[in-house]
C-alpha cells in the first residue's frame, strides 16, 4: 500500500475521536469535543505549527513573536486548547527553507507557496496528505464555501491536495521612473520600447544621477526572467507549456535570447546597473534609486523604506509608475488563486488546520487582522477603516497590513468595490502625496488586461524539474551574467555554447517531460 493511500486512510480516521498526538509532534493523546456554542476543544493541548514569511523588514518585531501572533494565540489557540507556533520562512529563500525543514522532519503543519510548480515539487516528494472533503466541510464550513470556486486548482491525481486563498484582481508590482528627470530632458512618459530606451540614454547623457548615473536599475535574475516583450500574442498553448515557467529559466527559448541581447545592448551602453550580477536580493537597486543615483526601479507596494529613504535623500524627486505603452507588452497573468497551501503528511491533526482557517475567514476576525485596532492603527472615515500610518505602538500591523498572517484566506484586502479598495490602498500602499500611483496601477491594469498569459498548470509532477532546477538556476545566473556583460560581437557564440550546456545539464529532460505531459492532456484547461 503506497504512502499516499495510507495517509488518505489516516485522514478519514481523524474524524473519529479520540485523536492522537499533536500536529507538530508529541506523544500525548487528545480527544476533541464540541461545546454548546459549537466550538471544538481538545481535552489536552496540541501544537499547531503555522508558517509565516520573514521579509527581513527593518524595525519590525519578530514575525513569530509579536502582538498579532499573540493575539491569534489568545483569540484562536486558547479557545481550542491549541498552542499556535509560528515558523519563520525567509521570503527570499522560501523554497529552500521548506525543503530543509521537510528533510529534517521539522516542517510546519501547513506548507504554502505562491508558485504552483513549487507546490507540485513538494507533492512529488510526498510532502502532503490528501484533504478529506467531508472533514473540511465539518471543521471549516465557511472557508470551504468561501474558496469553493477555486478548489479545482487543488486537485492532483484525482485527490484534493491543496486549499487555495482567493485572489482579488490586483497586482501591486510597479516600475517607477523619475518623472523630474524626464522633465529635465524635455521628455514625456515613454509609450514604447524605443521611447523608453531614448529616455534612459538622455538620463545618462545628462548625468542626472551624478557621475555614476544608473538610468535603469537591474538585478541578477532568478529562474523567472521576463521575456514577454518578445513573445507572440496570442501564444501557442504548447509553446507556453514548454517555456513559460517561473521555476526554471527558458534559456533556449528565442524570446529569452532576444531579451538577453537587449539587456546586453543596454549594459554596454551604460544604461543599467553595472554590477547587477552582485545584486541577488535587489537591495543595491533599492539603494541606488533612493540615493538619487538611478532613474527607474521595480518593486512591490507597499514599500515604506523606498518612499521614506527617497524623500530623505531626494526631497524634490518626482516619481510615477511607467505607463502601459501604446502597443501593450504581453505579460504574466496571475492564476485565479492566491496562496496555495497543503497539509503536511506528518500532521496528525488536519482538523486543527481547518479550524484555524475557519476562525480566520470569519469576517470579524479577518477585519481585525487586516486593520488592527480602531483609534490606534485605523480610524473609520466614511464607513471605511483608514490606516493611521503614524502609529508606532506594539499593535502596529506587520508588513503594512499583516498580510503574511491572513494570506491563507485571501491575497488582498477587499472592501467590496474597486472604488473602496482604491480609497484604502491610497492610505495603506503609498504614503501621503503619492496616492496618484494607485490610479496609475489601475489604469495600467485595465489597458493591459487582454494581453496577459497564465502559465500552464500541469496536473502531474514534472519530476525532472525538481531534479535539475537548482543546478540549472546556478548555471542560468552564470550564463546570464556573461551574456549581458560580454561584448556584443561575442554574444551569439556564447549564447549557442551555453544553450548546449544547459540542455545537456537537464533542461532537455525537462522539456521532454513537459511535452509528454502536455500531449497526454495532463494540464489544466482554464476555459473549462
Amino acid at each position: 500500500m503506497n504512502k499516499k493511500r495510507i495517509i488518505s486512510m489516516i485522514s478519514a480516521a481523524a474524524l473519529v475521536v479520540p485523536v492522537l498526538a499533536a500536529c507538530g509532534g508529541g506523544s500525548k493523546t487528545a480527544s476533541i469535543s464540541q461545546t454548546e456554542d459549537g466550538t471544538y476543544v481538545y481535552d489536552e493541548q496540541i501544537e499547531l505549527k503555522i508558517p509565516v514569511y520573514d521579509r527581513g523588514t527593518q524595525g519590525q518585531a519578530a514575525v513569530d513573536n509579536n502582538y498579532w501572533t499573540n493575539y491569534i494565540q489568545t483569540e484562536f489557540g486558547d479557545k481550542h486548547n491549541i498552542k499556535v507556533t509560528f515558523v519563520p520562512i525567509t521570503r527570499t529563500d522560501d523554497v529552500n527553507v521548506f525543503s530543509r525543514l521537510l528533510a529534517a522532519g521539522e516542517e510546519p503543519d501547513i506548507l504554502f507557496t505562491y508558485d504552483y510548480p513549487v507546490a507540485m515539487e513538494f507533492y512529488g516528494e510526498g510532502a502532503f496528505q490528501p484533504i478529506d472533503e467531508e472533514m473540511f466541510k465539518q471543521y471549516a464550513p465557511t472557508y470551504y464555501e468561501y474558496t469553493k470556486e477555486n478548489q479545482k486548482y487543488g486537485v492532483v491525481d484525482g485527490e484534493q491536495i491543496f486549499f487555495t486563498a482567493k485572489r482579488p484582481d490586483f497586482d501591486s508590482f510597479v516600475t517607477l521612473i523619475r518623472t523630474d528627470w524626464l522633465e529635465k530632458c524635455g521628455l514625456e512618459m515613454p509609450k514604447s520600447t524605443e521611447e523608453y530606451y531614448n529616455a534612459l540614454k538622455a538620463f545618462k547623457e545628462n548625468g542626472l544621477g551624478g557621475p555614476e548615473t544608473i538610468p535603469a536599475t537591474a538585478t541578477l535574475s532568478n529562474a523567472y526572467y521576463s521575456n514577454y516583450e518578445f513573445r507572440d500574442f496570442p501564444m501557442d498553448e504548447k509553446e507556453k507549456a514548454l517555456y513559460s515557467d517561473i521555476s526554471v529559466c527558458a534559456l533556449t527559448y528565442e524570446p529569452t535570447k532576444e531579451a538577453l541581447k537587449q539587456q546586453n545592448k543596454y549594459y554596454n551602453e551604460g544604461l543599467i546597473s553595472p554590477n547587477f550580477y552582485l545584486d541577488k536580493d535587489g537591495s543595491q537597486a533599492l539603494a541606488d534609486f533612493t540615493s538619487g543615483k538611478a532613474g527607474t526601479y521595480g518593486c512591490y507596494l507597499p514599500n515604506e523604506l523606498l518612499f521614506q529613504t527617497l524623500k530623505e535623500n531626494c526631497p524634490d524627486a518626482k516619481i510615477d509608475v511607467v505607463s502601459v505603452y501604446d502597443d501593450p507588452i504581453p505579460g504574466r497573468k496571475y492564476w485565479n488563486f492566491g496562496m496555495l497551501s497543503g497539509i503536511s503528511v506528518r500532521c496528525d491533526h488536519p482538523e486543527a488546520v481547518m479550524m484555524y482557517l475557519e476562525w480566520m475567514v470569519q469576517e470579524e476576525n479577518l477585519f481585525v487582522l487586516q486593520n488592527g485596532i480602531e483609534g490606534k492603527t485605523y480610524e473609520m472615515v466614511d464607513g471605511l477603516p483608514m490606516a493611521i500610518s503614524s502609529y508606532t505602538g506594539e499593535e502596529r500591523l506587520m508588513n503594512g497590513t499583516n498580510k503574511d498572517l491572513w494570506c491563507l484566506v485571501t491575497e488582498r484586502v477587499d472592501y467590496g468595490s474597486e472604488e473602496n479598495n482604491k480609497t484604502i490602498e491610497k492610505k495603506t500602499y503609498v504614503p501621503e502625496g503619492y496616492e496618484y500611483l494607485i490610479d496609475t496601477i489601475y489604469s495600467n491594469a485595465e489597458k493591459n488586461k487582454d494581453v496577459l498569459y497564465e502559465d500552464t498548470l500541469f496536473t502531474v509532477p514534472i519530476n525532472s524539474l525538481s531534479e535539475y532546477k537548482a543546478d540549472l538556476l546556478t548555471r542560468w545566473q552564470t550564463y546570464q551574467t556573461d551574456l549581458v556583460t560580454c561584448k556584443p560581437e561575442e554574444f551569439d557564440a556564447k549564447y549557442e555554447k551555453y544553450c548546449q550546456e544547459y540542455l545537456a545539464a537537464g533542461y532537455q529532460e525537462i522539456l521532454d517531460e513537459k511535452e509528454a505531459a502536455f500531449d497526454a492532456g495532463n494540464y489544466m484547461k482554464f476555459d473549462e
